[in-house]
């Protein structure tokens, strides 16, 4: 089970990520008119294409952090959900793993 001091680290991660993820998702917003120039509008679809490549997988890290955050408040924070130990060093590399490798 990993120190109160590491969680506490990881608590702070997690709520940094989520805070830059949210703000990120917001500024995720689609073109609803195009530009008169021709380049400039091929440019904004090609925005708006990877934006909604993003988004899912941007959400999927938020219910993923949320999930972590809840796990440090149940005091379970560092167990994948068949209550294997995470590794310290993995939760370093992606404080919202869930699962153990």
């Amino acid at each position: 089970m990993p120190s109160k001091e590491f969680v506490a680290e990881m608590k702070l991660k997690l709520l940094e990520a989520k805070s830059k993820l949210e703000e990120d998702l917001a500024s995720l917003k689609s073109h609803e008119e195009l530009g008169e120039d021709i380049d400039s509008s091929v440019q904004e679809v090609e925005g708006d294409d990877l934006s909604r490549g993003l988004i899912p997988r941007m959400k999927a890290d938020l219910e993923k952090i949320g999930k972590a955050l809840a796990k440090i408040e149940a005091g379970t924070y560092g167990t994948d959900d068949d209550g294997k130990e995470i590794s310290e060093a993995r939760l370093e590399a992606l404080p919202w793993a869930d699962k153990a490798i």
